[in-house]
């Protein structure tokens, strides 16, 4: 009976192939392992400028303030008091224009570089009834200040204008040493350009 090869040759084509085994298994590990390595480290790589701050734009809100029955007149002292403007924007959850009207006043009061703090007040909840969302809503969030009515929703609107029945938005300009003015509806540019022209 004949032998295909003879047992040195046999011996020589195991030890072969259990080399090309060894050899394979070790590059598949490698190559199984850089991948892993590579996203952590392009994560670290993005990691910064991911957390960074967009510049230029303020701090959002951290917390829904009270607007009592004082706070109306104690944001005129405060214009007054920093010497710096305000344009207050009295808004409401079920305004459906209102998220863009603060979106589109913060970007004319950036482009414009007019030193004027954006105030936002919410006319149909409570401090605490929705803080969460409210201060995690993105239009909000363009504001330095975010307040809510906090009491009667008549008696509040009177004190800020008689004879306002609620419109939203309705913005107020405050300036020191100047009467408060008011405006239904989003200013435009022009509206905007007047007022800052007047600090």
């Amino acid at each position: 009976m004949s032998h295909c090869c003879p047992p040195e040759t046999r011996r020589r084509q195991w030890l072969a192939h259990g080399l090309m085994w060894l050899l394979g298994a070790g590059i598949g590990t490698r190559a199984s392992a850089s991948p892993s390595a590579s996203p952590s480290a392009n994560a670290k790589a993005k990691a910064p400028t991911d957390a960074k701050a967009q510049p230029g734009r303020p701090a959002a809100p951290r917390a829904v303030e009270s607007f009592d029955a004082s706070a109306w007149q104690a944001l005129q002292r405060e214009a007054e008091r920093r010497r710096q403007p305000m344009l207050v924007v009295f808004s409401a959850t079920w305004c459906g224009v209102c998220p863009e009207a603060i979106v589109r006043l913060a970007d004319d009061r950036r482009r414009q570089r007019a030193q004027a703090d954006l105030v936002v007040v919410v006319t149909d909840l409570a401090p605490g009834d929705d803080d969460a969302r409210l201060l995690a809503a993105p239009h909000y969030a363009r504001a330095q200040r975010l307040l809510a009515f906090d009491g009667s929703a008549a008696a509040l609107r009177h004190a800020v204008q008689p004879g306002w029945s609620g419109t939203s938005p309705s913005v107020a300009w405050l300036a020191p040493g100047r009467a408060p003015q008011f405006m239904q509806g989003a200013p435009d540019e022009r509206d905007l350009q007047r007022w800052f022209a007047r600090r």
